[in-house]
């Protein structure tokens, strides 16, 4: 049955481009006359100075320095406590089910609570770089920073 269907499927496939093909290379017909019109004009964007690529990269590394440590640490505490309390929950019954449990998800949980919040802070300063003029941000160099 399935190779039935797959035969009908491509036939059918064959003959649609077929019979598009032979559309295609018909006869072509003079195409009707369209008055040309302008384009409407667009407003100009504001246009404003940006941070410098070297700004750019230094927020852009310390963004991503921020969120790995924050859910590296957040992650291993999150992981510790995890199985910790996993343990004391199931001590009667071994203690390793409910250690490999909490473990999990403890992990989840503390680089949620930890990385979370730290990604959201990182994120603001990282896009409040990105837009600030060059020299203004707190990763332009200090010699050339237009800063008092």
């Amino acid at each position: 049955m399935f190779v039935k269907r797959v035969l009908a499927v491509g036939c059918l496939t064959a003959a649609v481009t077929g019979v598009g093909a032979g559309i295609a290379t018909a006869t072509a017909s003079a195409a009707p006359a369209v008055p040309e019109t302008a384009a409407p004009a667009l407003p100009a964007l504001p246009r404003h100075d940006v941070a410098s690529r070297q700004e750019n990269d230094r927020a852009l590394a310390a963004f991503g320095t921020q969120v790995g440590i924050a859910t590296t640490v957040g992650g291993l505490a999150g992981t510790a406590l995890g199985a910790g309390i996993g343990c004391v929950v199931t001590l009667p019954a071994g203690c390793v089910a409910g250690a490999v449990t909490g473990a999990g998800i403890g992990g989840v949980v503390g680089t949620i609570v930890a990385g979370g919040p730290t990604l959201i802070v990182s994120g603001i300063q990282l896009a409040e770089t990105l837009n600030a003029a060059p020299g203004t941000s707190p990763y332009a160099d200090p010699v050339y920073s237009t800063q008092p």
